[in-house]
């Protein structure tokens, strides 16, 4: 299995409990990784134990470096990881606030993050949670349209009981989050016209785009 497919597919797996580990990518713009951060949370209240990794080469996305995708999977399997966030977006500038550079003030190396809003930065009263969901009768022609079949619920019943236990978590910690209805050929139509395969960042992102819509 390919490196890529096996976090995506832990990411899948939903939250199976401690230890929970993390994985948030920087880099100098959106479009390369230079720096991977691998937090891994042995209990609820633990302190993280951080795990960093540099590109060496400036053409290299660390999101996709075969070599370094290994080098996570084998610290995740050492720490007995059960749970795995992984925002696969950069997330920010690769230098620390405090340490590479003053406190309050943008990073002079990385001029275009200085205007920009960082993924993590969105104020939390118009943050919410897109979570996709689909109609019963539509899980089969889903399942047969999917790219990422291997990482989805073999029947709508077992899907759905993981988003209610997702629901449930949010709502315990306050959470807000939506729920946004997709229909297949919806989700088909969309993924043509954006050339990507029909897989979970993109039901996502579609998600995403929908409220944004209903919003405005």
């Amino acid at each position: 299995m390919k490196p890529t497919t096996w976090l995506r597919k832990f990411v899948a797996r939903g939250d199976k409990g401690y230890p929970i580990a993390t994985l948030a990518f920087y880099g100098p713009d959106d479009k390369k990784a230079s720096k991977a951060v691998l937090g891994i949370f042995a209990s609820k209240d633990a302190e993280p134990q951080l795990h960093k990794w540099f590109g060496e080469l400036p053409e290299v996305d660390l999101r996709y470096d075969t070599k370094v995708q290994n080098a996570w999977i084998e610290t995740i399997r050492q720490a007995g990881v059960r749970s795995l966030a992984m925002m696969e977006e950069i997330n920010g500038c690769p230098h620390e606030e405090g340490v590479d550079y003053p406190l309050g003030q943008a990073c002079p190396e990385c001029p275009f993050w200085s205007e920009r809003r960082r993924p993590g930065d969105r104020p939390a009263t118009s943050f919410l949670t897109a979570i996709a969901s689909y109609k019963p009768d539509q899980w089969e022609a889903l399942l047969a349209s999917a790219a990422d079949r291997e990482n989805l619920e073999d029947t709508w019943e077992q899907w759905n009981e993981g988003v209610e236990k997702l629901i449930a978590k949010f709502e315990a910690k306050s959470i807000p989050y939506v729920r946004v209805p997709l229909d297949v050929e919806e989700i088909k139509q969309f993924c043509e016209e954006q050339g990507i395969p029909n897989d979970g960042k993109a039901r996502v992102n579609l998600a995403i785009r929908k409220t944004e819509q209903n919003k405005s």
